[in-house]
């Protein structure tokens, strides 16, 4: 009987040992294993950040490339706006005959400039400034087109003349 009482406290003895060697030392085991893990996992995300920057190295030469083959530097949007106008105009043979301060208005949180301009030559001519200008840039779009026939009376000659107003959204 003896040697069951003694059986009996060696297996109580060893499962003690267990669980005391399982909190001691697997249980810490395991807690450090799993940072790793964690770490491991932070060491791949940052494995490739070379390679990220170099793409957003190669984002922004493409972007500056787009900015660059729109003319559009460090100038006020209203210089690059006259400045295009202008190059427009010259190309079809039209004369930019004024062009005005912007009118600012503020609705909510939005910012909208109407610029106002006048042109003067050929129809036809006018339409591809007016066409160029709306589509190559981000300038706005033409609110408004006034076409008026007007006659010099010194000369004696007729001609076409478009106040335009070209709204933007900022």
């Amino acid at each position: 009987m003896a040697l069951d009482k003694r059986n009996k406290a060696l297996l109580v003895g060893i499962l003690l040992l267990l669980v005391a060697s399982y909190y001691l030392a697997i249980d810490k085991t395991f807690a450090v294993r799993k940072q790793y893990q964690v770490l491991n996992k932070e060491v791949g995300q940052f494995s490739n950040l070379p390679q990220k920057l170099g793409m957003l190295e190669q984002q922004k030469v493409y972007y500056d490339s787009i900015l660059t083959s729109m003319d559009m530097k460090d100038t006020s949007f209203q210089n690059n706006l006259l400045k295009v106008l202008n190059q427009e105009a010259e190309k079809q043979q039209v004369q930019v005959m004024d062009f005005n301060r912007p009118h600012t208005f503020v609705e909510g949180d939005t910012r909208y400039d109407t610029y106002q301009f006048v042109l003067k030559g050929n129809f036809n001519q006018m339409l591809r400034v007016l066409h160029a200008l709306e589509q190559n840039g981000n300038y706005g779009e033409l609110s408004h087109v006034n076409f008026e026939k007007k006659k010099d009376y010194r000369s004696q000659k007729e001609y076409l003349e478009a106040t335009v107003f070209l709204m933007g959204i900022k």
